[in-house]
């Protein structure tokens, strides 16, 4: 961390202004890339917490950024570990790897930490996609069922997650199947090598827009391969046995009683129709079982309903507005 911490700046993606990108420590003291930027009204409507997917990084939603400050909030995220310009967890960085999704959880404490530390105003909501949503879901019973892990770190009013990864878009037979797969490999010293079929040549596919899982829009396809043209170290390529093992754990967890009717926060679920890497049916289900959700059908949106064409994003907003806007009168009145 003795580099200053940087955004990558390029014209298909310029970052948004007043933007302050710098490090913090992660729970065992490794680098943590994190960024913020101010609202840009006198009056902030308060912080959106915002965290991206497996493979995302900060500058991939820079126009969600600028999305958000148009409604009058500011903004932090995260680059999670194994991902983005934070640190990576194996000697191969293009390899997408973590022993336990609680490292998430404790790196997602020092974040908050940050956050605190630099005077973002509140209300605090979180905004998260696919694997950040996931991790937003365990953070949220750790705050809710009031566990050490976040006493003294500022507190999210209400969580809207896109195609949060609850369940993967693959049958029973299949997930039972990686699991095995998984722990076997784990089990046997290869937790950091490629899940079958990964390689580091898929890093180099990333720019390939035909036959993608994730959006329909091409020009936002492209400028993700813009981004990580112009900075080689933001790419990644395909998880290890050990993120698939971890995965399937945490999924599993979500799954429990326990945490289910510990999930006590407003959360507003958003499931994609046309989803290839999450299970949308999953995602509509698990709404339906959270104490204080709700859930909103994305019609026609693959996997990345943020980064989709126009119209197919619109519906999400307007729900986004909704949601935070009944959220926020509810505080106020309670």
């Amino acid at each position: 961390m003795t580099s200053s911490a940087h955004l990558v700046d390029i014209p298909e993606n310029p970052v948004p202004s007043g933007g302050d990108a710098f490090w913090l420590q992660g729970f065992d003291g490794k680098p943590l890339r994190a960024a913020l930027w101010p609202a840009t009204v006198a009056a902030p409507r308060g912080t959106v917490l915002l965290f991206g997917g497996r493979t995302e990084f900060i500058e991939k939603y820079c126009e969600t950024i600028g999305l958000l400050r148009a409604r009058g909030f500011a903004v932090a995220m995260l680059d999670w570990r194994g991902q983005g310009l934070s640190v990576r967890e194996t000697d191969n960085p293009l390899r997408g790897h973590i022993d336990s999704f609680a490292d998430f959880d404790r790196d997602l404490a020092e974040f908050l930490k940050a956050v605190a530390a630099r005077g973002l105003p509140a209300p605090f909501v979180g905004l998260a996609h696919s694997m950040g949503g996931h991790i937003v879901l365990r953070w949220l019973y750790w705050a809710d069922s009031a566990a050490p892990l976040a006493a003294g770190v500022p507190r999210m009013v209400a969580a809207v997650l896109a195609a949060p990864m609850v369940a993967l878009a693959m049958g029973e037979p299949a997930m039972l199947a990686m699991r095995g797969l998984c722990f076997s490999a784990i089990a046997l010293g290869f937790g950091k090598r490629y899940l079958p079929g990964g390689s580091d040549k898929q890093a180099l596919d990333n720019d390939t827009f035909e036959g993608n899982l994730v959006t329909s829009d091409k020009r936002r396809f492209a400028r993700q391969a813009a981004l990580v043209t112009a900075e080689p170290a933001l790419n990644l390529a395909a998880p290890t046995f050990g993120w698939g093992g971890a995965a399937a754990e945490s999924m599993d967890w979500l799954h429990t009683d326990t945490v289910i009717r510990g999930i006590t926060t407003p959360v507003l679920l958003c499931g994609a129709s046309e989803d290839k890497v999450v299970s949308t049916p999953a995602v509509a289900a698990y709404a339906r079982h959270l104490p204080n959700a709700r859930y909103m059908a994305c019609e026609g949106a693959r996997h990345e309903i943020m980064m989709e064409r126009d119209a197919l994003q619109e519906p999400f907003w307007h729900a986004f507005d909704a949601f935070i806007d009944e959220v926020a009168s509810d505080a106020t009145s309670s």
